[in-house]
């Protein structure tokens, strides 16, 4: 589990169904090479039973999105102009994909977001100009973003379900749309595999989860099937471990 969970190509790890199952993100670039890919590994380990794999082909959301909003307690369109100093910024031309020169900048800043320009110039051994002229560049095409993530469990959410839907084709992109602006709603995405949506729901308990099975997800029309994994335990969540109720950035292993 450790040597699992601290690969840098898994994003997300779980415990679920009664600790018999394990589900993990894992981000690979198709073109990746086969051979050095965990998905070749895995299926070599004694300790693995059986192994299932989709591929996410689209996420449901849009430019802005808050993703799981279910905690409350959202701020007003004025306070969140204080903090933010105003809306976001219409992109300043294309997307500027990153390069080879950029990977030292950005695993910097994926281990810190917060870095300020003399710490990740240290780190890359780029001068503080360059940093700050590359940072300026990808901050302002919408290449680069940051974002805030947490612990649901310390709100008072403790109940985190993976939902794997069946849609109609011709309603997949109106279905999980609706369903990814749900507030109970962390993610969701097109799929592939026997169940083609995807969906991480986050509620307080069994009983809230119970109502949003019979009443918002139930009124979503193209819904043919479902099935349900409750997650037991967190191991991992954007990259970071669990540890001791903390996000920690995972020490290679």
């Amino acid at each position: 589990m450790p040597t699992l969970t601290r690969r840098p190509d898994i994003a997300y790890a779980s415990i679920a169904s009664g600790g018999s199952e394990i589900i993990c993100v894992i981000r690979s670039p198709l073109a990746a090479q086969r051979e050095d890919m965990l998905l070749q590994q895995l299926p070599r380990s004694a300790a693995v039973l059986d192994m299932s794999i989709d591929l996410l082909i689209h996420p449901f959301d849009s430019p802005g999105a808050a993703g799981w909003t279910g905690y409350g307690g959202h701020l007003t369109p004025e306070q969140e102009q204080v903090l933010t100093g105003g809306p976001s910024p219409a992109p300043a031309g294309p997307l500027l994909p990153p390069t080879a020169e950029d990977v030292p900048l950005l695993d910097a800043l994926a281990e810190d977001g917060r870095a300020s320009h003399t710490q990740l110039a240290g780190l890359t051994g780029w001068s503080k100009g360059r940093v700050a002229r590359r940072l300026e560049a990808l901050e302002s095409s919408c290449t680069l973003s940051y974002d805030i993530d947490l612990l649901p469990e310390r709100l008072g959410y403790h109940l985190n379900a993976t939902l794997w839907l069946r849609v109609a084709p011709a309603h997949l992109e109106r279905t999980g749309q609706e369903i990814a602006r749900h507030e109970v709603v962390a993610f969701a995405g097109a799929t592939s595999g026997d169940h083609n949506v995807l969906a991480i729901v986050t509620c307080r308990d069994a009983e809230a989860f119970y109502r949003y099975l019979t009443t918002r997800l139930a009124a979503v029309p193209g819904v043919d099937a479902y099935g349900v994994s409750i997650r037991v335990r967190r191991l991992k969540q954007a990259a970071s471990l669990i540890a001791h109720g903390r996000l920690v950035h995972p020490a290679p292993g």
